[in-house]
């Protein structure tokens, strides 16, 4: 009998390489070929959010400390982030892919997801697309932009595809490969499997990738000790899962402002109180966001629509970062002194993390229990008792870096 459980192409998978690093080098020639990180301040005492393939080579990874980054490289240059010129490419990247085939998916600034239909679920196709993919990224958005792209039966083992070759690989994962091909593989490399999960696999005598293939879909959920372990096994065979999908599509909130919440400054705030209380209703639902849509009333009677994409979020921090700077953008660009209404609206909704690397940045696992711990307090003491800490639109605040949002520049009118 077959281990595969899907016999055809259904995905492509695009995974834009070291990112924030590659479009520095891209921008700047003398910084090929060398070994560099991105910071979010030039200091010894900070650490890498990114590191060129290069600086992957001697051993810096995202996290690294600067000062041991150095010790590891000496030759090492560190490049103060840039937020908006990693959106900007994020953009031209996903506009030139989408040329070529819908992306249906994006997970984050520098991954996304295309189904493959009709002839290009054909193995000679699907490489040829993936091939006009690569030299379009090249020729119309950077030279120096390699993409590395992982073709399967579903996004998982297209993801997982994507990392057998590294930098700007091409890798196909057929049914006929299954699973041995992924036997070369450690357990932590299959996307769901961080320290925690291997640490109880490894209790229950799961150490390899081979070990875990052999296991029937009740023992593995067992000794997973969830029912992902039910999904990876179904995962691994090639199974093309659905993104989980919630019977509400959409959480939101809108409000009329009166004469004296129209300038724009009391607007901002009520914007503010409106994205606090759809976020502690996404939380009480259990559910993730990855798309929000900013709806703007001016005095006019004209309507301003915003898009803004992000990886799967449900935190204040994420949610409102997200927003406002949107907000701030478009209320510089449209020179907004008075607005009628404003209102937003989560879209995308899933239950739990939709994400293919399943990783959350301890930073965000944070995020998600201290907006938990204010939702329970203010059940307690009245909505909107407490209130997260926030910079103001005063504060001289450095740029976010863009791990966890993707802003789309283009306005939808109604």
């Amino acid at each position: 009998m077959s281990f595969a459980l899907e016999h055809k192409l259904n995905w492509l998978y695009t995974d834009v390489n070291s990112y924030f690093a590659t479009i520095e080098q891209q921008l700047d020639k003398s910084l090929r070929k060398k070994a560099i990180a991105i910071v979010p301040l030039l200091s010894d005492s900070t650490c890498a959010i990114a590191a060129s393939y290069e600086a992957k080579l001697c051993g810096i990874k995202t996290g690294t400390k600067i000062h041991e980054a150095k010790k590891l490289c000496p030759e090492l240059i560190c490049i103060e982030s840039r937020h908006k010129v990693y959106v900007d490419y994020h953009q031209k990247i996903f506009q030139e892919i989408d040329k070529y085939l819908q992306v249906d998916h994006v997970f984050s600034i520098d991954e996304g997801a295309c189904r493959l239909t009709g002839k290009y679920c054909e193995l000679e196709e699907a490489i040829k697309i993936a091939q006009e993919i690569k030299l379009a990224i090249r020729s119309n958005v950077g030279d120096y932009i390699g993409c590395s792209i992982g073709i399967a039966s579903n996004r998982y083992l297209a993801k997982i595809a994507t990392n057998f070759q590294k930098v700007d690989g091409l890798v196909v994962i057929k049914p006929t490969d299954l699973p041995h091909k992924l036997y070369s593989l450690a357990l932590t490399a299959l996307p769901g499997i961080g320290q925690k999960t291997y640490s109880h696999l490894l209790k229950n005598k799961i150490s390899t990738i081979q070990e875990l293939c052999t296991e029937n879909k009740v023992s593995l959920a067992k000794k997973w000790g969830s029912i992902n372990g039910e999904k990876i096994w179904s995962l691994i065979r090639g199974i093309d899962l659905p993104l989980e999908a919630v019977k509400k599509s959409t959480i939101g909130h809108s409000q009329v402002l009166g004469p004296d919440s129209r300038i724009i400054a009391e607007a901002r705030n009520v914007l503010l109180s409106l994205i606090l209380r759809a976020a502690s209703r996404l939380r009480s639902k259990a559910l993730y966001t990855n798309s929000i849509l900013l709806t703007i009333d001016l005095m006019n009677n004209e309507v301003i629509k915003f898009r803004i994409r992000l990886v799967p979020s449900c935190d204040n921090y994420s949610l409102v970062h997200a927003i406002m700077r949107s907000w701030d953008e478009l209320v510089h660009l449209k020179k907004l002194s008075k607005v009628r209404k404003v209102g937003i609206s989560f879209n995308g909704l899933s239950q739990g993390l939709t994400q293919l690397s399943f990783d959350y940045l301890p930073a965000k696992h944070k995020q998600e229990n201290l907006s938990k711990i204010i939702d329970e307090l203010n059940s307690k003491l009245g909505q909107d008792i407490i209130r997260q800490g926030l910079l103001s639109k005063q504060s001289k605040s450095k740029e976010v870096i863009a791990f966890g949002y993707v802003p789309i520049s283009n306005n939808e009118k109604t």
